[in-house]
C-alpha cells in the first residue's frame, strides 16, 4: 500500500514540475472511448496514442501546435491549440467516416474500381521505398503479453510461479531510429523496462519493415508486383482526409492461409501512397493483425506515426495474446534528389488510349536517357514504364554499393544508462498509461526480482558470480558440466544417453568427456569410451579440434582415432536408439556396423562465408562382426536378427577382414548467390537466399601402408528451398555421381544412400527415402538420386479454417533413385504436418520399373523443425 501511495505522489510530483502540454479523452460519438487512437503534431512530428480507456497526455512547449487525431475508420479531426505553462485538458469526439461512391470509368467486365488503384499504388511502390535518402526519428515502444489459459495440470505450477491470466508482462522501451538508403539502419536504445531477463525491446522488425516491399515477415505485401495472384480487391469507398483525396480498399485473400493478409488499406489518391491499413496474416496458426496509420510529414511524404500489433493464438493447450504498440515522432526526413519529382501513373488498362501514345513516343524517341531523367521530364508514365524505370535506376544504384549482396545493414546499442532509468523518468516519458494487468504483472516481477537477487548474493563467492559446479556421485549417471578456469568447461555426458543394443554387441554403452577452452583459437579434446557387454570388450576413441584465423576466414583441423564401431553408411541412416528397440521388442535388426583401428585427419577451410574447402585423409583396418547375441524382450519362434553382414546386388562377398584402406577425400561447397544481414558488423547469411552446390572427390589409394583399395569417385550435390508461388514451397536435393575407377572397392567405400525400414523415422524429410531398404541398392558404379518435397498452402484438409489455424500442412514428397540395381527406384508420398506442432504422418508408396512395390504409414519430426539425429 505504501508502495502504491509513493508511486502515485511521484507521478503527480512528476506531471506538475514538467506541467505543460496537452491530455484529455478521444471517444466516439457514443461516449466509448477509442483505444490507440493516434495524436500527430504537424509543427514537431512527435505524437502519441490514447490508452484502452481513450486517455491520452502529450507534453509541448508553450506555443500554438496542429494536432491530428486519427483512428481507422472515423473521419480525421484536426484542432489548433495554444499550450501555456499548464496543462490543458482537450477532448475529442471522432465520428465514423462517412464513404462516398468514387466517381470512375468503368471499364470491360465491370471490373471494380479498386484494381485501378492497386495497380497504381503497386507500381509506385518501389518509388516510395526510394523516395527518402534519410531519415531519424525516436520510438517508443510496448509489448504487454498475457497468458488466457493454460493445461489444468499445469495451471496451480504457474499460479506458484507467479504467472496467470490476471498478469500481463510488460516491456517498454524508447529508441533513436536512423535510416540511410539503400539498407542501413541504426538503432540506439535509450532506456528499457522489461520484465524478466529477456531482452527483445528492439522495434526494428516492425519499425524498418514497409508494406512497399514485396515480403514483410516473410507474408506477400497487398502491394508486391505479385500482389495479383494472391489476393482480390474492393473498393469500399472514398472520402477526403485534410485536403487528401482517399480510397478504403478491401484486400480479400483468394485463398485464406498463412503468410497472406486480410483486412482492409487506405491508399491516398494521386500520390498512391499508403495513409493506414489494419491486415491480419497467420503463421502457423497464430493470428498477426497489424494496425497502422500515417501522416504527411512532407509534402508527399507519408510515414507511419503509430504501430499496432496484435497476436494471439494456441499451442500444446495453452492461449495467449500478446500487444505491441509503438508510436513514432520527432522525424528528421532527408529526401532522394534523384527521385524528388512529380509524376503521373497512368492504368493501361483504364486509360488505353493515351497509353498507347506514350507508346509510340517511346518508339519514336530513342531509349538514350537514364532512369532518372526520364523520371525528372515530369512526363505521363505507364505503370510498366515506372516500374521498368525504377527497377533501371535500382540496378544502377546496385552497382555503386560496396556490397551489393548485403540485403539489410542493421547497427544496434545499448545507452549505458538504459536500464537506470527510475520511475520519475518513465512517469514522464510514457505516452501511454499502464493498464490495470500491466501494474500487476510489473508488482509480481518485482516482487521476483527480488528473490532473485537474495539467491544470486546466497549463492556467490564475494559477490563475484556463482559457486563454481562441485562433483556429485549422481553426476556418474547423469552427467554434468564443469568450469575449469574462465574459459574452460569439461562435459561429462550422461551414459544414459548412449545406452543401446545390437546383435553385434548386445548391450553397449559410451560417453563423452569433451574438455572445450573457449579461447580465440578455440580448442577441443574429446574422449569417448564404449562398452560392449555380450563382446565383453572395451573400445574407444579420441579426437583433438583446433580452430584458427581471422573471422568470416576461420579453419579447422582434427586429428581422431583410436579403435571404434561405425555404420557401413557414414551417413547414419538408422538411429541406434530406434534400432534397439526394434531389436528388443520385435527381434527384428537394421543396424549394420563394422569396427576399425583407425587415425583421420580431416580440415575445413572456410575462404569466404560462402565458398568453404574441406578433406580428410585415413587409415583404417577395417573388421566386420558377427552377431554374438539372440537375446531379445519378446521370443519368436518365427523370427531371428538378420545378419550385420549387409546384403547388397551389386557387391561379390565375402568382405574381407581384415580389411586395409587409405582414403582421400577433398571437398568444395558453395552458395553462388548467398544473400547476407550485417548486424553490428557481422555478416549473417540469410537462410535459402541461394542454392547450396557441393562437390566431392574420394580416392583409394593402393599399396600405401598395406592398403587392399583402389578406386575414384567424384560426387556432387545441389540443394535449394524456394516459394513456389502463390500455393506453396518447394524443397529439392539433387545427388549425382559415378565411380570413374571401381578396381577395389570396400563395401564401406560404396556410394551408400538414406534408406528406411521402420515406421518411426528421425531423417532429413528431403533427402532420404522412406521404404528402401538401408544398403541393397548401394553402388560402386554411376548413380543418381533425387528428392523433391512440395509444403502446399492449402491442399485438403487445409482448406479448412479449423485445420490450418492449428498451424497443420500438407506436404507431398517424390523421391527418385536409379543405380545399376534399383530398377529405377520411385517413390511418391503425402503427409500431414506439423501436427501439435512438432510431429508429422506420412504415407508413402515404392515402385520399380513402374509396377507397384511396397506401401508404408510412418511417424516423424515435423518437417518445419528439420530432422533430429539420436545417435
Amino acid at each position: 500500500m505504501l508502495r502504491s501511495l509513493l508511486a502515485v505522489t511521484l507521478f503527480l510530483f512528476v506531471t506538475s514540475v514538467y506541467a505543460g502540454g496537452i491530455r484529455g479523452y478521444v471517444r466516439d460519438d457514443s461516449g466509448a472511448p477509442l483505444e490507440f487512437a493516434s495524436i500527430f503534431v504537424q509543427e514537431t512530428g512527435s505524437g502519441t496514442i490514447t490508452n484502452v480507456e481513450g486517455f491520452y497526455e502529450l507534453r509541448l512547449d508553450p506555443g500554438n501546435y496542429t494536432l491530428v487525431f486519427q483512428y481507422l475508420g472515423y473521419e480525421s479531426h484536426v484542432e489548433k491549440v495554444a499550450i501555456g505553462d499548464l496543462f490543458k485538458e482537450l477532448n475529442v469526439k471522432l465520428s465514423q467516416q462517412p464513404l462516398e461512391l468514387k466517381t470512375v470509368d468503368v471499364i470491360e467486365g465491370n471490373e471494380d474500381p479498386a484494381y485501378t488503384v492497386m495497380r497504381k499504388a503497386i507500381a509506385k511502390a518501389s518509388y516510395h521505398r526510394q523516395q527518402l535518402d534519410a531519415y531519424k526519428a525516436q520510438v517508443y515502444i510496448k509489448g504487454s503479453g498475457r497468458l488466457l489459459k493454460a493445461p489444468f495440470f499445469l495451471r496451480k505450477e504457474l499460479k506458484k510461479e507467479g504467472i496467470d491470466s490476471t498478469k500481463a508482462f510488460t516491456s517498454e522501451s524508447v529508441s533513436l531510429i536512423e535510416y540511410e538508403r539503400p539498407n542501413t539502419f541504426r538503432e540506439k536504445v535509450i532506456s528499457v523496462y522489461t520484465q524478466g531477463e529477456a531482452n527483445n525491446s528492439s522495434p526494428n522488425s516492425f519499425i524498418n519493415g514497409s508494406f512497399y516491399e514485396p515480403e514483410i515477415a516473410e507474408a506477400i505485401s497487398p502491394l508486391s508486383p505479385k500482389a495479383f495472384a494472391y489476393y482480390k480487391f474492393k473498393m469500399d469507398g472514398f472520402f477526403m482526409d485534410r485536403g487528401y483525396g482517399v480510397n478504403r480498399i478491401q484486400v480479400i485473400p483468394r485463398s485464406r492461409g498463412e503468410n497472406v493478409f486480410e483486412g482492409t488499406i487506405f491508399i491516398v489518391e494521386d500520390l498512391w501512397s499508403i495513409h493506414s491499413l489494419s491486415l491480419k496474416t497467420y503463421k502457423f496458426g497464430i493470428g498477426f493483425l497489424v494496425n497502422q496509420v500515417y501522416a504527411p510529414i512532407a509534402e508527399q511524404v507519408w510515414l507511419p506515426v503509430s504501430h499496432r500489433f496484435d497476436v494471439d493464438g494456441k499451442i500444446l493447450g495453452f492461449a495467449f495474446e500478446y500487444k505491441y504498440l509503438a508510436t513514432v515522432s520527432d522525424y528528421e526526413i532527408t529526401l532522394n534528389p534523384d527521385l524528388d519529382y512529380d509524376f503521373e501513373v497512368i492504368d493501361e488498362k483504364l486509360e488505353k488510349e493515351l497509353a498507347q501514345q506514350l507508346k509510340e513516343q517511346a518508339k519514336d524517341n530513342p531509349k538514350t536517357a537514364t532512369a532518372q531523367e526520364k523520371l525528372a521530364s515530369g512526363e505521363e508514365l505507364t505503370r510498366k514504364d515506372l516500374r521498368r524505370l525504377l527497377r533501371e535506376y535500382e540496378k544502377e544504384e546496385a552497382k555503386e554499393q560496396e556490397e551489393p549482396e548485403v540485403v539489410i545493414n542493421q547497427e544496434y546499442a545499448v545507452d549505458s544508462m538504459a536500464y537506470k532509468r527510475d520511475s520519475l523518468y518513465w512517469a514522464e516519458i510514457r505516452p501511454v498509461p499502464l493498464t490495470k494487468y500491466e501494474v500487476r504483472g510489473y508488482a509480481a516481477e518485482d516482487s521476483l526480482s527480488r528473490a532473485d537477487t537474495l539467491e544470486q548474493n546466497t549463492n556467490t563467492i564475494g559477490g563475484k558470480g556463482r559457486k563454481a559446479r562441485a562433483f556429485n556421485p549422481g553426476d556418474i549417471l547423469f552427467g554434468d558440466t564443469y568450469r575449469i578456469g574462465e574459459k574452460s568447461r569439461l562435459t561429462y555426458e550422461s551414459p544414459l544417453l548412449h545406452l543401446n543394443f545390437n546383435p553385434a554387441e548386445g548391450y553397449n554403452v559410451s560417453t563423452n568427456l569433451i574438455y572445450n577452452n573457449r579461447t580465440d583459437n578455440p580448442f577441443k579434446f574429446t574422449l569417448t569410451p564404449r562398452y560392449a557387454f555380450a563382446r565383453e570388450k572395451l573400445i574407444g576413441k579420441a579426437a583433438m579440434d583446433l580452430t584458427f584465423g581471422e573471422k568470416g576466414k576461420r579453419a579447422n583441423l582434427q586429428l581422431e582415432g583410436g579403435r571404434y564401431v561405425q555404420q557401413y553408411n557414414p551417413d547414419k541412416p538408422i538411429s541406434q536408439l530406434l534400432n534397439t528397440f526394434a531389436n528388443l521388442i520385435s527381434e527384428r535388426n537394421y543396424l549394420s556396423i563394422f569396427e576399425k583401428d583407425y587415425g583421420r585427419l580431416s580440415f575445413n577451410k572456410q575462404a569466404r562465408e560462402n565458398l568453404q574447402f574441406n578433406g580428410y585423409v585415413e587409415y583404417a583396418r577395417r573388421h566386420t562382426m558377427p552377431n554374438v547375441t539372440t537375446q531379445t524382450w519378446f521370443n519368436r519362434d518365427d523370427r531371428s536378427y538378420a545378419s550385420n553382414i549387409p546384403l547388397n546386388e551389386e557387391y561379390e562377398y565375402p568382405i574381407p577382414d581384415p580389411e586395409v584402406a587409405v582414403v582421400v577425400n577433398l571437398g568444395v561447397e558453395t552458395r553462388p548467390w548467398q544473400k547476407y544481414r550485417v548486424y553490428n558488423g557481422k555478416r549473417r547469411p540469410i537462410e535459402n537466399s541461394s542454392p547450396k552446390l557441393s562437390l566431392y572427390y574420394r580416392k583409394g589409394i593402393t599399396g600405401i601402408l598395406e592398403s587392399e583399395v583402389n578406386y575414384d569417385l567424384v560426387d556432387f550435390y545441389i540443394r535449394h528451398k524456394f516459394r513456389a508461388g502463390a500455393r506453396g514451397i518447394i524443397d529439392f536435393k539433387l545427388n549425382a555421381g559415378a565411380f570413374l575407377n571401381n578396381k577395389a572397392v570396400g563395401f564401406a567405400d560404396f556410394k551408400h544412400f538414406k534408406g528406411n525400414q521402420l515406421v518411426l523415422t528421425t531423417s532429413d524429410p528431403v533427402g532420404s527415402y522412406r521404404l528402401l531398404e538401408y544398403y541393397r541398392h548401394s553402388t560402386a558404379d554411376k548413380y543418381f538420386g533425387a528428392h523433391v518435397h512440395y509444403q502446399f498452402r492449402k491442399f485438403l484438409f487445409t482448406q479448412l479454417p479449423e485445420v490450418w489455424m492449428l498451424g497443420i500442412k500438407e506436404n507431398v514428397f517424390v523421391n527418385y533413385l536409379a543405380t545399376p540395381t534399383s530398377k529405377n527406384y520411385f517413390e511418391v508420398g503425402y503427409s500431414v504436418d506439423n501436427i501439435f506442432r512438432v510431429f508429422r504422418i506420412e504415407l508413402a508408396a515404392s515402385f520399380q520399373n513402374g509396377q507397384y512395390r511396397d506401401f508404408g504409414i510412418l511417424f516423424g519430426i515435423a518437417s518445419n523443425l528439420g530432422f533430429i539425429n539420436i545417435e
